[in-house]
């Protein structure tokens, strides 16, 4: 099982969105949720635009939000 994998979970249901994970080999050494970073990184290593789809998303659970305040808390919203 990745890393990834076993992370993800706590930090979808802890309403997290956009974190940056850094993994040295097998370990993992940090969790950025306040300055993820990387995505320019990330756009240079796999040539794929990362951060467009990225901004739309976090626009999109922006405007849920304002939309459905009492409803949609951050853990939900990490979900759509």
């Amino acid at each position: 099982m990745k890393l990834t994998d076993i992370v993800r979970p706590k930090l979808v249901q802890d309403g997290m969105f956009l974190d940056g994970i850094d993994i040295v080999g097998e370990k993992l050494m940090e969790i950025n949720v306040f300055s993820p970073g990387g995505l320019n990184v990330m756009i240079q290593m796999c040539s794929i635009d990362f951060a467009t789809p990225v901004i739309e998303s976090i626009e999109r659970k922006v405007y849920y939000k304002s939309m459905y305040s009492n409803y949609l808390y951050n853990s939900r919203l990490a979900r759509l």
